[in-house]
């Protein structure tokens, strides 16, 4: 009786050592996410048969099937980055420089146009043969030349704001886009218009632009992200017809 009572309890704590020993040889256990009783697995890789096997295996949160980075599925999704860029265009951030660049331009101009018909008034009594014609030409000419630098010079100015308006405006897009897509664990983020978009009457090279824009003849709405954005970012923006 003894001796049975003595084998059960070895065999007992037998049972308890091998677990406690077997539970410290793998930490990783724990971490892993219990299945469900519908789940397959876990397993370390998947192989599917073929021509040529196909090892498929967890990279980092994402299914591969080769050593190359490029071999890994990548979730997706999709902005309409033109609906979101008027929008953060049209606020107070850039409103304000354009409209004060735009009043001085126009202030400016005004002040050209008078001092044309100025002059214009006092060539009427000037004709070719007339010893102030010289002068007159002379003073026509170097407007001209004034007005043309002006008008440069201020077409420059817009240029550059322009520029810096777009660069500034996609940046702040690009910063919604890295928390949404954390957010929402997206790895891809693609420009895109609407397939259904309507064209926007122009010129023939103009469509074709248009039609070369969109990206995708078609895609399933839950991909795009372009109502998250917006809502990160405050922004308020109609959508096409």
């Amino acid at each position: 009786m003894r001796m049975t009572t003595s084998i059960v309890a070895t065999s007992v704590l037998s049972s308890a050592l091998t677990a406690f020993f077997m539970s410290g040889l793998d930490h990783s256990a724990s971490a892993r996410v219990m299945p469900l009783p519908q789940d397959l697995g876990p397993a370390d890789a998947l192989v599917l048969s073929g021509k040529s096997d196909l090892r498929v295996t967890n990279v980092d949160g994402r299914m591969s099937w080769s050593d190359q980075p490029s071999s890994r599925a990548y979730s997706i999704g999709t902005v309409h980055v033109g609906r979101i860029l008027v929008a953060l265009l049209q606020g107070d951030k850039f409103s304000s420089e354009k409209s004060e660049l735009g009043s001085a331009r126009q202030k400016k101009g005004e002040e050209f146009q008078a001092r044309y018909k100025s002059m214009l008034e006092k060539a009427k009594g000037i004709d070719k043969d007339s010893p102030d014609f010289p002068a007159a030409r002379a003073e026509f000419e170097d407007f001209q030349q004034e007005y043309s630098a002006w008008n440069a010079q201020s077409d420059k100015e817009f240029d550059e704001m322009y520029t810096r308006h777009y660069q500034t405006a996609y940046a702040d897009l690009r910063e919604a886009v890295e928390v949404v897509s954390d957010r929402r664990k997206i790895d891809l983020v693609m420009r895109f218009i609407p397939p259904s978009d309507k064209f926007t009457p122009s010129d023939e090279a103009s469509i074709a632009q248009q039609l070369m824009a969109r990206t995708f003849l078609r895609s399933p709405d839950s991909i795009d992200i372009t109502e998250d954005i917006l809502t990160e970012m405050n922004l308020q923006a109609p959508k096409k017809d």
